[in-house]
């Protein structure tokens, strides 16, 4: 099943445009076990993945930190990257792309980095988050462009990229839907992130339309030279923890296409869902698409209610069975998915 996937959404992306095509690996080929030998960054290991641990991480990083491990979520094999006890230290998972950058099909310059992540239990005290880094090699001051921040205690994704704010140039955190995201426990998300060689534009982008949006960045013209993911402890941490990746992607394309399209289908602006907070009913319109179910999820992924067969611009949820908290309501439309977050009073 994730092999059709990933080739549908390659299929997608190589019809809406020529692309060059950097790396790309469900993980199905690997070896369960330690993904290198060598920490030190220097030697490859399996699917031509660099490990790497400072010299002045506490505690001391260990190859067992990067493991290619059997999911029982997605029955299949997957990256899995652990962070540090301690409060110092990071660990980074990184594909090599130089080379490829530099001979890349001329016109093709914006650099797309595609991945699938597990979010995990929200229940933590680890200070670890998992980051997403679109580093340069071009020596300047700029080292990375643009990426994703998880937060895992607070399941808290954000965009981040090197932005000059009213002339004030650095690393900057963006949220990626008003208010912020917080996403659902337990489950596996597919998200984007593209970086514009000429422009410096950076777009972020998750595959069910949960968010599309972007910044143009401070510094363009940076060429690229890899691709990493990286836990890094926080202060005071003292508890270790685990993140999970699969199906990675990385290309080059002449027009932003992540994830097979340019645009969503739909603007999540195209739906209102009010009241919210709510007591007994919410209300869900649009603008201009037809409504065709909703799904109601809490923070466990569980989904808890479910309205089918609606196919209209308005429909009404009764809430007033479900429990105080925090849930996430997927609408599925004549133009597509989007999800809101609902809070239940």
């Amino acid at each position: 099943m994730k092999k059709l996937l990933l080739f549908f959404i390659s299929a997608l992306a190589f019809n809406a445009q020529a692309q060059d095509q950097f790396f790309n690996s469900d993980c199905e080929s690997y070896t369960v076990g330690n993904i290198s030998t060598d920490l030190t960054g220097a030697t490859a290991g399996q699917g031509g993945w660099y490990t790497y641990t400072p010299t002045t991480a506490v505690p001391v990083g260990t190859l067992s930190d990067y493991q290619v491990v059997n999911n029982t979520v997605s029955n299949s094999k997957v990256l899995q990257v652990s962070g540090s006890s301690g409060a110092a230290g990071s660990r980074y998972l990184s594909q090599d792309i130089s080379t490829a950058w530099t001979g890349r099909t001329s016109g093709n310059d914006i650099v797309q980095l595609e991945y699938d992540f597990f979010t995990g239990s929200g229940v933590t005290t680890s200070k670890n988050t998992f980051r997403t880094y679109i580093y340069n090699n071009d020596g300047s001051a700029v080292i990375a462009v643009a990426g994703f921040h998880f937060d895992p205690a607070t399941l808290k994704l954000s965009g981040w990229a090197y932005y000059d704010n009213a002339g004030t140039a650095g690393y900057y955190i963006f949220n990626l839907i008003t208010g912020g995201l917080t996403l659902s426990a337990n489950t596996w998300y597919r998200v984007g992130v593209a970086y514009d060689y000429n422009t410096g534009d950076v777009t972020w982008k998750e595959a069910n339309g949960l968010f599309y949006s972007g910044v143009t960045a401070a510094s363009s013209g940076i060429d690229i030279s890899e691709c990493d993911f990286a836990v890094s402890a926080g202060t005071s941490n003292t508890v270790a923890n685990q993140f999970l990746v699969d199906n990675v992607n990385i290309s080059a394309v002449a027009v932003e296409a992540l994830l097979g399209t340019n645009t969503n289908s739909f603007s999540t602006k195209d739906f209102s869902v009010f009241p919210n907070p709510a007591k007994d009913f919410v209300n869900v319109s649009s603008t201009s698409s037809s409504i065709n179910s909703i799904e109601i999820s809490d923070l466990n992924g569980r989904v808890v209610k479910t309205v089918n067969a609606i196919d209209a611009a308005n429909a009404q949820v009764n809430v007033a069975d479900l429990s105080t908290g925090v849930y996430m309501m997927k609408i599925v439309s004549d133009k597509g998915t989007t999800t809101k977050k609902v809070i239940k009073e």
